[in-house]
């Protein structure tokens, strides 16, 4: 195995923060917004646009160049093409609120890593209101946090929905529950792209609340409907024929990851489907990066229990449960579908 970490690769993990420090005041001051409309402003100009004054906008796009999310050109900036494309709000499919859940929620949790790993469980959650053992269950006590936390999923849902839809094949399903489907992004998604199809979203009381309210926004109120409750202790629906766990396996221990898939395979009939859909880490458990970097929320933070598992740690999980599994679908930003027959 090669050692090809250099210096600037180094700086990046070492002063991790300073980076996402600079990236969110840059997102905060609406600089990519602003050059996306006026790319090679000058420093003089995004200055005035942000209000900052020369020596606090130097170091700020300095900082922002460095980083490759600006470039310059003189004393012209402009965004880089990843800045332009995951940055600028009005773009489909950017990371904005995803930096809204980084910055409120993942990394003031993540102060307590290390104690969280000593002690083996999420005792970044001390940093949240309530009394509950996990963040899901915390975030009903503030609604600010509550809306930053499923505006970020629903971003993250939004760009991977196109992925479900295109590479995966609902044209046999009748009644899907979309398992901890949050707002109703994914529902809406996949009923909008399958008008055949009827959809469940199985999650908490107050966030079905907010599913209700998006899904009757979208016209959709007759083909999709809320069911609130916690998914270990509450029945699922009956006359479902397709249970989807999409950005939910990561949550907990595998030993909980089979102990839901064993009650999701007695809720579905004979050659029902469970449909897996998450960022997956390698079976050699060293990467890919985006999934290293994601695991620590998880055992910090969310629940204690958790991690972006590996493809065999969920085929393992299928088979304990009784399903039979496809062969695995691998798809963009490490994303990936393991399919259960039962």
């Amino acid at each position: 195995m090669t050692d090809d970490l250099d210096f600037e690769h180094f700086a990046l993990i070492i002063m991790g923060h300073s980076a996402f420090q600079l990236l969110w005041s840059g997102m905060q001051l609406d600089i990519f917004d602003f050059l996306s409309k006026n790319p090679g402003a000058s420093r003089a100009e995004i200055a005035e646009k942000t209000g900052l004054q020369p020596q606090p906008a130097r170091v700020l796009l300095t900082g922002l160049a460095a980083l490759k999310l600006l470039l310059k050109d003189g004393d012209s900036y402009r965004n880089s093409g990843i800045a332009d494309e995951l940055l600028v709000r009005d773009r489909p499919g950017n990371m904005v609120d995803v930096a809204g859940w980084q910055a409120h929620i993942v990394y003031p949790g993540l102060l307590d890593f290390l104690e969280s790993l000593k002690r083996n469980t999420n005792v970044g959650l001390r940093r949240f209101p309530g009394e509950e053992d996990n963040l899901y269950q915390r975030l009903a006590h503030d609604p600010f946090l509550e809306k930053v936390f499923h505006d970020a999923m629903s971003s993250l849902s939004l760009a991977a929905n196109a992925m479900l839809v295109e590479k995966v094949d609902f044209s046999t399903v009748r009644h899907l529950v979309d398992a901890g489907g949050g707002d109703a992004t994914n529902a809406i998604t996949l009923a909008r792209a399958h008008p055949h199809l009827r959809i469940t979203v199985f999650d908490a009381p107050t966030v079905c609340e907010r599913a209700t309210a998006n899904i009757a926004a979208a016209g959709l109120s007759e083909r999709i409907d809320a069911y609130p409750g916690d998914f270990f202790k509450r029945d699922f629906p009956p006359g479902i024929d397709c249970i989807l766990f999409a950005h939910m396996m990561t949550i907990w221990t595998l030993e909980k990851d089979t102990e839901l898939l064993r009650v999701a395979h007695g809720a579905l009939p004979l050659g029902g489907r469970v449909i897996l859909f998450n960022m997956m880490g390698n079976d050699s458990e060293d990467g890919p990066l985006s999934t290293a970097l994601g695991s620590p929320y998880f055992l910090a933070i969310a629940t204690g229990q958790g991690m972006l598992h590996s493809w065999r740690d969920y085929e393992q999980c299928l088979n304990a449960a009784g399903f039979l599994q496809t062969q695995r679908l691998a798809l963009p930003r490490d994303h990936g579908v393991l399919t259960g027959v039962k």
